[in-house]
């Protein structure tokens, strides 16, 4: 055996001597004398095992017991009953968002009033018909009637808005004759005012080409045709049998 191998085997033997010594020790001061078997008399006068389970459901007390808290609520600030709504009574409308919009154009048909709106908030646009609530958060509002230079919107609270046509075109020359015939419809951001027919345009007169440029192009359309000349009698000679 190895002097390493010795060594090793040394300290065993060491630790486990070290051990049955201790153990004998604990035995000769009387560790766990305490303990024994439980005999049948002793079971019989305390018996082991788990309590009763109490199977009926619980149940609270009776309603006047809790008189004081109902009277006295502990969430109301004053401490007094909050009193009960009527059960017919409605619920008060939602708050409408600001009418932060511009009137960007109407159309006016007989058959259709239309309203084109820009919602300045979200920077979105979109048309609403008269008589229709807007989308979103302004559902609150309603378009009630279109003009021809402004729109009347309406609040559920009964708020009346009239927001004016922020988009303005020039009007028709002092002058002009009115169009003949009925009213048009008013278009996305023009009035109800009519426009004359419109002069006819004076067609421009061609201006003549520079001399230069004119000899360049003629230059170019001869060796054009030159080279047109040159490839046919190229194929040509092609073409002829050879003797």
């Amino acid at each position: 055996m190895s002097v390493h191998g010795a060594k090793l085997l040394t300290i065993v033997l060491a630790a486990t001597c070290a051990a049955l010594l201790l153990l004998a020790f604990a035995l000769q001061i009387g560790v766990g004398r305490g303990y024994r078997w439980l005999s049948a008399e002793d079971d019989a006068i305390n018996p082991v095992g788990g309590g009763a389970v109490d199977s009926q459901p619980f149940k609270l007390p009776p309603e006047a017991n809790f008189a004081e808290t109902t009277a006295r609520p502990l969430f109301n600030e004053d401490r007094k009953p909050t009193p009960d709504a009527p059960a017919d009574a409605a619920p008060p409308p939602a708050p409408s968002a600001p009418l932060n919009i511009s009137l960007t154009g109407v159309i006016l048909t007989p058959q259709l009033h239309l309203a084109m709106i820009h919602d300045n908030t979200k920077n979105d646009p979109f048309s609403v018909k008269e008589g229709m609530p807007l989308p979103g958060d302004l559902g609150g509002w309603t378009l009630t009637r279109v003009k021809q230079r402004s729109a009347m919107f309406k609040e559920a609270s009964g708020e009346e808005v009239e927001v004016e046509l922020t988009t303005a075109v020039a009007g028709p020359k002092p002058g002009t004759p009115p169009r003949p015939g009925g009213a048009a419809p008013v278009m996305a951001g023009s009035s109800a005012t009519q426009f004359g027919p419109r002069p006819a345009a004076t067609p421009a007169t061609p201006k003549p080409p520079d001399a230069a440029q004119a000899e360049q192009m003629q230059r170019r359309i001869e060796e054009r045709r030159k080279q047109m000349r040159d490839e046919a009698e190229r194929l040509k000679q092609q073409q002829q049998p050879q003797h």
